[in-house]
């Protein structure tokens, strides 16, 4: 039975123990979330290539693994099968992200899977599926070929200016890593309380489809909106210029912001031009561009933390448009310890975006850093009965490996 002796007992999911074979950032992520509320996650690799992000430009695998074991498995050979199997038969939870198809072809399917543990939630995620027509299961897919795909991506163009463009950064991956994250965590209730698992196919497009707002109106009547970056239909809706070159943007709807509002630019509430009981002024009318007139030159004459004040105080919803250095400097984001710091293996520094949402009986931590390559092989191997002799054997054949350099690590 493995078991990570150094984790500290703490958060809403202790106690529950994952096994998760992804890469990049939608696999990973929901079990991290996991990791920081308190489950044990053991993080498998490829043992021939392991996660590519680990070369990228940026270090977000020092973030997006955190609190985690890691294990270089080659899952296709016999023995990484076996090692799998060994894993997941005392775990809840087992996640993969591939395409389609990939775990039956290592004959670790679901159907295998649960005679060695019939709790097991198992999550497969993939960009088109696991059923449907073969030559889109077998798709590679990421972040923004599920925004091409799904129609999100339709949504988002400059006003004509630019092509459609996939939505910055990977808005395709933290959404189909949240709705797995609150899916999994459903099928692991139910798992406990009928002792049958069940297993989720998790399709990156459909996921980017569910989170169009627009799509049922196309779906229904066939009527497109505006697109992202050309202008709301809402008159007083968006990001406008000040006096500085800088941005605030406004969110002006409903009949109590409307009246405040109105009260701010000097505007007759209530009157024809400016009709009150109404939750907006649609940008096309003659009353939603005389109130769109009015916000601009009231921006205009003023500096973003001018209007920003001034607004605030009138009780709007307005904000400016902060830079990475805005929010880090702010005050509030500084009182709330929304950024922790830690260190990685190499000693490196690292801040970053501490667990979220906050708890107030069960608070989530950052309790290690992310874990290197294969870091953990002989120590989860050794849980699991494998002696020393055995350990060696799969290092000789190629069944696992590790970063013995830290080389790939930040």
């Amino acid at each position: 039975m493995w078991h990570n002796k150094a984790l500290p007992e703490f958060g809403v999911l202790s106690g529950l123990k994952v096994v998760h074979a992804s890469s990049s950032l939608a696999g990973p992520l929901g079990p991290t979330i996991f990791a920081e509320y308190g489950a044990d996650v053991v993080w498998i690799e490829n043992a021939q290539a392991p996660d590519y992000t680990r070369t990228l430009h940026n270090i977000q695998p020092e973030s997006e693994r955190r609190n985690q074991r890691a294990m270089g498995i080659k899952i296709g050979s016999p023995e990484g099968r076996q090692i799998v199997l060994d894993l997941i038969k005392d775990a809840d939870v087992f996640i993969e992200s591939s395409k389609g198809g990939q775990f039956d072809r290592f004959d670790l399917s679901d159907e295998v899977m649960w005679e060695v543990n019939p709790k097991l939630v198992i999550a497969h995620i993939s960009g088109y599926g696991q059923t449907g027509l073969p030559e889109y299961v077998g798709r590679g897919g990421f972040d923004a070929t599920a925004q091409a795909f799904s129609g999100y991506m339709w949504e988002n163009t400059n006003g004509g200016a630019t092509p459609p463009y996939a939505v910055g950064p990977y808005v395709a991956d933290y959404i189909t890593a949240l709705w797995t994250a609150l899916a999994v965590l459903a099928a692991v209730r139910k798992a406990d309380e009928t002792g049958v698992g069940d297993s989720l196919d998790i399709a990156q497009y459909e996921l980017m489809m569910r989170a169009s707002i627009f799509s049922v109106d196309y779906f229904t009547f066939h009527r497109e909106f505006p697109k992202t970056g050309e202008k709301s239909m809402i008159a007083g809706w968006g990001g406008f210029p000040c006096k500085d070159g800088k941005i605030l943007y406004c969110c002006f709807s409903g009949a109590s912001v409307l009246k405040k509002v109105c009260g701010l630019l000097g505007l007759e509430y209530g009157s024809d031009s400016f009709p009150a009981e109404v939750g907006l002024y649609n940008v096309e009318t003659e009353s939603g561009k005389a109130f769109e007139k009015a916000v601009m030159e009231y921006l205009a004459g003023k500096t973003v933390d001018e209007a920003e004040s001034e607004m605030l105080a009138a009780g709007l919803p307005v904000s400016k448009v902060n830079s990475w250095e805005d929010v880090e400097n702010n005050p509030h984001v500084q009182a709330r310890g929304v950024i922790e710091e830690w260190e990685t293996l190499k000693g490196t520094k690292l801040r970053a975006v501490g667990p979220l949402p906050k708890f107030k009986k069960h608070p989530g931590r950052v309790w290690r850093p992310a874990p290197s390559f294969g870091e953990n092989n002989e120590e989860i191997l050794g849980e699991l009965g494998y002696s020393a002799e055995q350990i060696a054997d799969l290092y000789d054949k190629g069944v696992i490996n590790k970063d013995f350099d830290l080389k790939l690590s930040r």
